[in-house]
């Protein structure tokens, strides 16, 4: 949710059940609040550990339609085998 843009659209309320302590922005990470002369009213909790459960649960599902990830391989970039016995020395 974009706190910051609730505010701009001078939205009458806003419920929300857990806040985001990585990044929210409602009091969690910044209060924009303060950023606005008549910022909208927000209550956070409500039903706060159902809602973090929904969350986790939605981002360990997994949705059968969805392409298969792109994993990047290992790029790690190596140089050619220099033989020790081919290194001259000084």
């Amino acid at each position: 949710m974009c706190a910051s843009a609730l505010h701009s659209l001078h939205v009458a309320a806003v419920t929300y059940g857990c806040k985001n302590d990585r990044f929210g922005g409602h009091t969690s990470v910044l209060n924009t609040a303060l950023l606005y002369p008549e910022p909208s009213p927000m209550v956070g909790g409500l039903e706060s550990d159902r809602a973090m459960q929904l969350l986790k649960d939605f981002y360990k599902g997994t949705n059968s339609n969805a392409p298969h990830p792109k994993v990047k391989k290992d790029t790690a970039i190596t140089g050619p085998t220099i033989k020790q016995d081919s290194v001259t020395r000084e």
